[in-house]
Order: C-alpha cells, then structure tokens, then sequence
C-alpha cells in the first residue's frame, strides 16, 4: 500500500473534533437512507410489475388473433392449423369474450363470459393453474344445465356458491336479451381483482348450448408461446402469413400502457431518491472541507517533502469515498433486510379494487441494486472532488510560519 493509501486510511480512523464527526455521521447516515430507500423503491416497483405480468399472462393470451371488426372467424380451423407450425408457438386455442349480466336471488352484476375450447386443457394460461374451490360431486347426465366457473370476487358479490343455480342475461341485442339458467360448478380465483370480479368461464360446448347454436365459432384464436419474451417477433410473423384480414397483438402491445405506466414510475421514484443521496453526499464535502482546514499544517509538511499535487488530491478522494463507500454498503444492507422484512411479514397490502393486487412483493436484484450502487458512488465522487482541490492549493510555508 503506498502513502497516499496509507495517509487516507488514518485519517479515515482517527478521531475527529465534534463537528466534522457530526458531518461524517451525518454523511453516512444519510447516504445509507438514501441507497436503501431506493433499493426499496426499485424492489417494489419490480416486484408490483412481477406480479402484474405474470397474472396477466396466466390469464390471456401471449399472442391474440382476431378480426378487426370483432366478427367471427368462420375459417378458424385452418388457420389454427397454419399458425401451430410457427417454431416458437406452442398451442393455439379457439376462444370468445361476450359481455353478459349474471343474476343470483340476491345480487345481479355485469360480467365477461370467456369461452374455453377443449383446447384449453394444456393452454399456457389456463386458469387451473390457480387451483378452484371444492368442485361440485354430482354425477354428469345428459339433461345436465348448462356449466360456468366463476371468479371469486364476482362471486361473493351476487352471494353464489357451488351449487347454486343463476341466470345469464346475453346482451345480443338492445330489444331481447337472452336469459338462460346456468349452474355454478367451479369458483376460481386468479390473484388479479378485475378478473375475479367481472370474468366467467364457460366451455365452447356449454356455450353452444347456452346461445343454442349447433357449432361453436371462435371470435379470437389465442396463441400461447414458448418464450414469452419472443412473442412480438411471433406476433410479426403471423401478420406476414396471414395478410391483412386479421389483427394481431401480442402481450406486450395490449399490456403496453400498464407496463409505461411502471416504467416511468421507477425512472422517477429513482431521480427523485438520487437527489436525496445527492444531499446526503453533501455531508461528504462539508466533512472533507473540515478536515482540510484541520490537516493544513499535514499537507504543509507533505508538500515541503515534496508531495505532489496529485498525491494530495488522491489522499483526500480516497477519505471522501471511504465515508461514502461505509454509507453505501450500509444502505446495501438495510435495503435487502427492508425487502426481505417486508415480504417475510407482507407489509405492502393494498385495496384490490384500485391497484387490481391485494399484496405487492419485493424482488430486489442485480438489475436494481447495482444502479444504485453507481449513482451513490459517482455522487460520492463528485462531491469530494473540490475539498480534494482546496487540499492541493495550500501554501506550504504560510502554514508552516502560522505555527
């Protein structure tokens, strides 16, 4: 280790009069906040976007094919059959969305029939993944009624349970809406609030009969891929090979508004947070301009012993990042053990209805920490560089006559 080393680590140890400990405990301290704040903040965010991508993609499809007026898809076996030879496509199923109002003997609520084809069984998102509630014993016959799951949430606010017998009002048209009796056989729930509240699932052949249609016909065929992450270069090449007759949108345009909206919220929650370990670091310059002002007769005798400028710059660089670099890796510390705290006990509940999620966990990560880690050390640097230069310009013989 040579002097410069040897110099800055003493006088990162030595004892200090009272303020320029205050500042150097003050410095510490609050860059430490600060780096666990945003390590927090980042967890959070990461952990919220997580959980929304996940559930959503558990829930729809990764890639879904459609007509762009929403009429059906009279050909849907050919080109179901077509799109299945893509490398990256794993499964294509038949699927149809259709607003409705379900009718209890107390409640009535508006819903979203989805139908499942027989497809579905092995699809990527199906929602058996979730596990239901206890399943009805009943035997099947053939004059059985007509059979849907339903999302928890809807179903606690019409006070339906297994069992019980409701109505399907379909809104075919504005003069005579079609009402059906239909059975409840599943209660499901996907972690996700609008879709446990609104969301109703039905077989294609229970569909069939509640609309008393002799096939089913799909209004969507919903692509599951292997790589999800490769589903807009999936998404590109049906577009290519089915032209113009059909929209395409893969997971991440139809989610894109949700995932900006995350987006920007870490970029933000990380410039503000980065300004508060700008502050802190501050303490960095006060303490070093302190401790300048103490040393100078030091820096006398350095310069006299033919210290160059350089070494003396280096000197106090090294004590201003070894308070900065003790701050950093306390909030380090801090900052994981507030993660793990806060999923270990699931401090960060929130109201389903508004934020769709009733618990928000955190998932730090490389990706997140070291940023953090970047920002607080060039803030570190940037704020011992001019005590550093102050250090430099002393006179060595107007200290030395001084004492």
């Amino acid at each position: 280790m040579n002097y410069e080393l040897r110099l800055a680590w003493r006088y990162f140890r030595a004892r200090r009069k009272s303020l320029a400990r205050f500042t150097s405990l003050a410095a510490i301290v609050g860059i430490a906040a600060g780096v666990a704040s945003l390590i927090l903040a980042q967890s959070l965010a990461r952990g919220f976007s997580d959980e929304m991508q996940d559930k959503i993609l558990a829930n729809t499809a990764h890639v879904s094919v459609f007509r762009a007026d929403g009429a059906e898809i009279s050909d849907w076996q050919t080109i179901k059959a077509s799109l299945e030879k893509a490398e990256n496509v794993k499964l294509v199923s038949a699927t149809t969305y259709e607003s409705a109002v379900i009718a209890g003997a107390q409640a009535t609520s508006y819903a979203v029939l989805r139908v499942e084809s027989r497809e579905s069984a092995d699809f990527g998102f199906r929602i058996s993944d979730f596990g239901f509630q206890d399943k009805d014993p009943r035997p099947k016959t053939q004059d059985r009624p007509v059979e849907i799951s339903l999302g928890k949430e809807l179903a606690e606010k019409n006070f339906l349970k297994i069992g019980d017998e409701a109505e399907i009002i379909l809104l075919e048209n504005e003069i005579a809406p079609v009402t059906r009796k239909v059975y409840i056989k599943e209660i499901f729930q996907t972690g996700l609030y609008e879709y446990d509240a609104t969301w109703i699932y039905i077989s294609s052949d229970d569909f069939t009969r509640l609309k008393e249609r002799p096939n089913f016909t799909p209004t969507i065929l919903s692509v599951s891929v292997r790589d999800i992450y490769q589903a807009d270069k999936t998404a590109d090449w049906i577009r290519a090979s089915l032209g113009d007759d059909l929209k395409v949108v893969d997971w991440q345009e139809a989610n894109q508004p949700l995932f900006a909206a995350l987006s920007l919220e870490k970029r933000v929650a990380l410039a503000i947070i980065s300004l508060i370990i700008f502050i802190a670091a501050l303490n960095i310059t006060t303490t070093l301009a302190l401790l300048v002002n103490e040393r100078r007769l030091d820096i006398a005798v350095l310069r006299t012993c033919g210290a160059r400028t350089r070494s003396l710059v280096f000197i106090f660089l090294i004590e201003g990042l070894l308070l900065g670099f003790t701050g950093i890796v306390v909030g380090v510390i801090l900052g994981l053990l507030g993660c793990f705290l806060g999923n270990y006990f699931k401090f960060i509940n929130l109201s389903k209805e508004v934020y769709s999620l009733s618990y928000i966990p955190f998932h730090p990560n490389l990706e997140n920490i070291l940023p953090v880690i970047f920002i607080a050390f060039l803030l570190c640097l940037a704020a011992t560089v001019y005590p550093a230069a102050k250090a430099s310009r002393i006179k060595p013989l107007e200290n030395l006559r001084q004492q």
